[in-house]
């Protein structure tokens, strides 16, 4: 819903907003509140102090009540700027998963305090093109021509890269990891012959990227049971990304003990390397390198288009697209919480959003790829393979012709 109907809905219109966020600044209570919070808990606990991650921490005292200030401050947009997400669960989580979100939608009147006060901005990073989809969002107002852009080629050679589109397995059946498709006990259980191939054929390490939590874990199951895992693991040890940050460097460090040994000829002679089932956007695709026998090969399991059931992306998306509707969630009547929102399916918007929100859709999607792919261009000598699992051969031959 728009920020003016979320303050009517709740009747808090006549609440000074500035003033309470002045207040919560210059009283710093916050902090006091979760001190007092902390102190509270060593008490009743018997425990001699908390550790930073206990009162830093998702779920900490000082976290929940910034969280609150973070939303108040949101109140203080231009209505159109962006929406209050009001959900009962995440996308695929729990009932006791409910939310509330501010999602900024235009970032062009806050990136303008910086543009207008600055004589030079610079903005460096790994995924920002299309570069005119980033001038569009955050200064229009900008000419092309007063923008400088400037972009190096990776490191590792087109001759150390071996890119592969692959369509079907080996029994023939064509791949399809589209939403609707890619939960096929056939599907999953073909991808898990191509891979027992693979395992025997690519030394060292291996670097699977599925598109979400969920998938990888179906995935692996249905492999638990068939024996699939049994198989891979006679040629590879098996590590999978856990969902907690906290844990990724145990499994990161794991991961890299067991492809030395093998490399180093120690243990299990049979077993030449190890597999790893990483998630796109998650810890790892984000900011570890594979380099050398960490990364000889990465397999990405489709494209992983961002699902269509995000509220979040929906919103922004149909803003891109200039695309105007009553179904912004609470909008078309006064917010219960006993009913159920009415939203409109996310296809839907895609379809009405226009050719500019359907490219940023897309852009998601390639950005995803790039950055889980950009993992494994470490250094000058690094060699691997790519391998994508696509159903669409004309994207196939587009990417052997271009070699990504």
């Amino acid at each position: 819903m728009t920020i003016n109907k979320f303050l009517f809905s709740l009747d808090i219109d006549n609440i000074n907003i500035v003033k309470l966020c002045q207040y919560l600044k210059e009283s710093n209570i916050v902090h006091k509140v979760s001190g007092y919070a902390n102190k509270l808990f060593i008490t009743e606990n018997g425990v001699c102090n908390l550790n930073h991650g206990q009162q830093h921490g998702e779920g900490s005292s000082i976290t929940s009540f910034q969280a609150l200030t973070d939303l108040l401050r949101s109140l203080l947009y231009c209505n159109d700027d962006g929406r209050i997400i009001v959900a009962r669960h995440k996308p695929g989580g729990q009932p006791e998963d409910a939310y509330i979100k501010f999602v900024m939608l235009c970032a062009e009147k806050t990136f303008s305090e910086v543009t207008d006060d600055a004589h030079v901005v610079i903005m460096a990073g790994g995924t920002l093109q299309p570069i005119e989809e980033t001038r569009l969002r955050l200064f229009p107002g900008l000419l092309p021509s007063d923008i400088k852009f400037f972009s190096c080629n990776h490191i590792v050679p087109p001759e150390s890269i071996l890119p592969i589109a692959v369509t079907c397995g080996p029994s023939g059946k064509k791949f399809d990891f589209s939403h609707s498709s890619r939960s096929s006990l056939n599907m999953i259980e073909e991808l898990g012959r191509f891979l027992c191939n693979i395992v025997t054929i690519v030394p060292e390490g291996i670097v699977m990227f599925f598109s979400s939590y969920e998938y990888e874990k179906q995935v692996y199951d249905a492999w638990m049971a068939s024996g699939t895992i049994s198989k891979i693991s006679k040629k590879k040890h098996v590590f999978r990304e856990p969902r907690s940050s906290v844990d990724v460097e145990v499994i990161l460090n794991k991961y890299k003990e067991a492809i030395q040994s093998c490399s180093k000829g120690s243990g299990d002679t049979s077993v030449n390397g190890a597999l790893l089932l990483a998630v796109v956007g998650g810890k790892i695709s984000e900011g570890i390198n594979f380099s050398d026998g960490m990364g000889r090969c990465v397999l990405m399991v489709g494209l992983p288009y961002p699902s269509p059931d995000d509220i979040e992306l929906m919103e922004t998306i149909k803003h891109i697209g200039n695309y105007s509707t009553s179904s912004v969630i609470g909008d078309d009547k006064p917010f219960n919480g006993n009913d159920e929102c009415k939203l409109e399916p996310g296809f839907d918007v895609l379809r009405k959003s226009g050719k500019s929100g359907r490219e940023y859709y897309e852009n998601l999607c390639m950005k995803a790829v790039n950055q889980s792919i950009g993992k494994l261009m470490c250094h000058l000598s690094h060699y691997f393979a790519l391998v994508l699992f696509l159903n669409d051969e004309l994207i196939c031959l587009q990417v052997e012709q271009s070699g990504m």
